[in-house]
């Protein structure tokens, strides 16, 4: 038989990845706010990293683990990545329910927190799942797209168990009310920033238009006067020395006629130079404010 397209399943595992990556992202910029000088909310982390250890492991990590099922019987080359996406799972449940306890020690039991301690949980935590996700979707996912069938996804269906997702699904649990609206206010504030970010764009790239453009204009009058002003001060060099002034014939020209030549072309190259640096600057430095800028929303 061909292997068929990927069918729902896989789409709903990838959709729950970005889920996950967008509570990923949520932590993290909390866990940016534990550096010295600044305060996180204790009580979101609390609630990112209780739907983490929870619901992942209810719902998401058993039907991942029915496709390594299937994939195993149909693809036993795919043996070891597997394994190390099942102890992935449970690692990942392991360091869930080590950081909600530290959570829940700052938060329920008003236990003082230790910033470094909790940084260094929560980033080892986010980085951990980060590669997870990847691994799954860069290597797994496309495997079994590629080398499973209609009746392995079908078997697959049928014993995955339906559940309605407590933050992400049709109705939002009460407890996860606040991280949903976080989430909801945190999604329009980047999508800002991105709009911003591609204004940005284009409006140094007019400026640069704008900059090079007049520069260009400059460096013509410049070429235009000097050419203009070395004609005429050789007309009158040769003029006072009974010379036929023709511009063609440089070598035949005297002394006098060819030292003006050069000392105009010099003074008109340093001229041009001069723009070009100003140009450059003029064009550079708005460039790199955005850049600047465009770094700091990428955070």
């Amino acid at each position: 038989m061909e292997a068929c397209a990927a069918p729902g399943i896989m789409v709903a595992l990838n959709n729950e990845h970005r889920q996950l990556a967008s509570l990923l992202d949520a932590l993290s910029q909390q866990s940016d706010q534990l550096l010295p000088g600044r305060e996180p909310d204790h009580g979101l982390m609390q609630d990112i990293v209780r739907y983490m250890a929870d619901f992942p492991d209810e719902y998401h990590h058993p039907r991942e683990e029915l496709l390594f099922e299937r994939l195993v019987r149909r693809d036993p080359g795919s043996v070891e990545i597997i394994r190390v996406l099942e102890a992935g799972h449970a690692e990942i449940y392991r360091r869930s329910r080590e950081l909600l306890d530290e959570l829940e020690r700052i938060v329920s039991r008003g236990t003082q927190a230790d910033g470094r301690r909790l940084k260094y949980l929560c980033d080892r935590y986010i980085g951990f799942y980060r590669e997870h996700i990847n691994t799954e979707e860069g290597r797994l996912f496309p495997r079994a797209t590629e080398k499973l069938r209609q009746n392995d996804w079908a078997a697959i269906n049928a014993g995955s168990v339906g559940v309605d997702d407590p933050l992400f699904g049709a109705r939002v649990r009460r407890e996860y009310r606040r991280l949903s609206q976080y989430l909801a206010i945190r999604t329009e504030k980047i999508a800002e920033d991105i709009a911003v970010a591609e204004l940005f764009g284009v409006e140094a790239l007019v400026e640069s238009l704008v900059v090079a453009g007049s520069a260009m204009g400059e460096i013509q009058g410049i070429v235009g006067h000097r050419l203009r002003f070395t004609i005429r001060e050789c007309r009158a060099i040769a003029s006072e020395g009974s010379v036929v002034f023709e511009p063609w014939r440089l070598r035949h020209l005297p002394l006098s006629l060819a030292g003006s030549l050069r000392a105009n072309a010099q003074a008109g190259a340093r001229e041009v130079a001069e723009v070009l640096a100003r140009s450059r600057d003029a064009v550079v430095e708005p460039v790199a404010i955005r850049l600047r800028y465009l770094r700091g929303l990428m955070g």
